[in-house]
């Protein structure tokens, strides 16, 4: 990620980036909306295909379920068709947790790593 980043500062302007750098300087305001509204724009992205299925998910549908996952600062969002494919990942992510469960009893070194 670190080189990425390197490379998305290395492709703007001269201009541009004294601007970032007077913005961070006065506290990120700016900044920090544009990677807010680049962040919503793309979960919106990611939100239009079933997580499960695949299938094009229709924005004006009563039947789409969204979930956001994770922590509050590495939210991720999971969309969903139709009731089913909500219930076939959260049984889904059900069986996974156990199979970890079991890994971690059979391995307890796994807990401290």
């Amino acid at each position: 990620m670190k080189l990425m980043l390197k490379e998305a500062i290395n492709s703007v302007d001269y201009h541009e980036l004294v601007d970032l750098h007077e913005d961070l300087e006065k506290g990120g305001v700016a900044t920090k909306q544009l990677i807010k509204d680049a962040i919503l724009a793309k979960e919106k992205e990611l939100g239009k295909l079933c997580h499960v299925c695949q299938s094009e998910l229709d924005p004006n549908s009563t039947h789409n379920y969204t979930l956001l996952l994770g922590p509050e600062g590495l939210r991720r969002k999971a969309s969903f068709c139709a009731l089913d494919c909500l219930k076939y990942f959260l049984s889904d992510m059900e069986q996974r947790q156990e199979q970890l469960k079991k890994k971690l009893v059979i391995n307890p070194e796994m807990k401290d790593g």
